[in-house]
């Protein structure tokens, strides 16, 4: 059932041999053998990608359950032995990294559970959602308001005004505030799609009637610097990352118009059993970062 549910996952056999560390002919074997049982085709192969038949979108969730429910069993057993289990799969944006704190807490985390590996994943907050709602990630750092909400308990614990970086010598150096009307004709390097900001800005530019002219996408901040200090383009980012950076490269001005600010979540799945390393990483993050929960 497992190797089910990573095909279909990651509409891949050769991705899903990579992640589970089998071989994709076992894999292909196992699946077959689960189809010739089931008397149904649960895969349909494309050139590109591998899709689900209407048996397997039927199994795909009763899959997904079942391995919640086993791996539920095997964590309170752990538990009861007062040993945790061996990994904690931790996701955040690389922008958090900006926030000092986590390099410490995470350090200081190993100090206390040495036992615990802790797998950190840098993506995006809505690939970051996307994990935790089908338990491939156990806790993670996303934007609040979250877009899974019902699915997610959510607690949030930082906040911060979004900022416009340019070159030094740009045309707005000098101009501050600075207006969306005045970015009409600029060149912007943005976050990638998986990251919320992506959508924030675009559709911010979208409700004053104005197209952004995106030069390139990333997920690293320190390559949206990169560009700006090459006179190439403009770009956003919070005022914490803003005031780590050198103002010989990069001019940080604030907006005219109301920016959603930068909004940060600890989140994990509700309604699930939580493992001691869960709990007691959730725990020390609450103390580092000061949050009270409810």
């Amino acid at each position: 059932m497992l190797y089910f549910f990573e095909v279909a996952r990651q509409e891949s056999f050769t991705k899903a041999s990579e992640t589970l560390y089998v071989s994709q002919s076992t894999i292909s074997k196992l699946i077959k053998n689960l189809e010739n049982e089931l008397g149904a085709p649960l895969f349909r192969r494309t050139p590109k990608r591998i899709i689900l038949t209407d048996e397997g979108r039927l199994l795909f969730p009763k899959a997904q359950a079942i391995l919640n429910i086993l791996n539920s069993i095997e964590t309170e057993f752990s538990d009861l032995t007062g040993t945790p289990p061996g990994r904690l799969k931790v996701a955040i944006s690389p922008l958090v990294q900006a926030i000092n704190l986590f390099p410490k807490a995470i350090a200081e985390f190993k100090s206390m559970y040495p036992q615990v590996t802790i797998d950190l994943f840098e993506v995006g907050s809505r690939k970051v959602e996307s994990g935790l709602s089908d338990g491939t990630i156990d806790v993670g750092v996303i934007m609040f308001p979250s877009e899974s909400s019902q699915e997610l308990e959510v607690v949030p614990f930082f906040k911060d005004p979004m900022m416009l970086i340019v070159h030094p010598g740009h045309s707005l150096a000098a101009k501050s505030p600075v207006s969306l009307n005045d970015l009409r004709d600029e060149p912007l390097v943005l976050y990638q799609e998986d990251f919320a900001l992506h959508h924030q800005i675009i559709e911010k530019f979208h409700r004053f009637g104005l197209e952004p002219k995106v030069m390139c996408e990333t997920a690293q901040w320190q390559f949206m610097v990169d560009i700006v200090s090459s006179k190439l383009a403009i770009a956003f980012l919070p005022r914490t990352v803003c005031e780590k950076l050198d103002p010989q490269l990069v001019k940080t001005l604030p907006l005219a118009e109301e920016f959603k600010p930068w909004h940060l979540a600890i989140a994990w799945r509700n309604n699930t059993y939580l493992s001691f390393s869960t709990k007691v990483w959730l725990a020390h993050i609450f103390k580092v970062f000061g949050i009270a929960k409810n």
